[in-house]
């Protein structure tokens, strides 16, 4: 699969859905605070199977992770649980804004 002409990007400042339907996740930029938090996604809403879970430094700064390959498959959406994270920046194929 070719990611080169499909790839949309949403931000989300809070905690909840991002995207609908389904989503192929390629990449996440984020920015986090001075206190160590984390990422959370999960297709199927806010109790939904977790897809990815980052942990994130007790350092103020911006991070970003681009996936290899054909990214991860979110079946029912993407769903971000976002702790001591100000934004985050998803690139996706597939899928709509929330």
């Amino acid at each position: 699969m070719s990611f080169s002409s499909d790839i949309s990007a949403v931000t989300v400042v809070a905690t909840g859905d991002a995207l609908d339907g389904r989503t192929r996740l390629a990449g996440l930029y984020f920015v986090s605070t001075s206190t160590a938090g984390s990422l959370v996604l999960r297709t199927g809403g806010s109790s939904g199977t977790i897809r990815l879970e980052l942990a994130t430094p007790a350092v103020a700064g911006n991070y970003d992770l681009i996936i290899p390959d054909d990214g991860i498959l979110f079946k029912e959406g993407v769903h971000i649980t976002l702790t001591n994270v100000t934004s985050a920046t998803l690139l996706y194929v597939g899928g709509a804004p929330a």
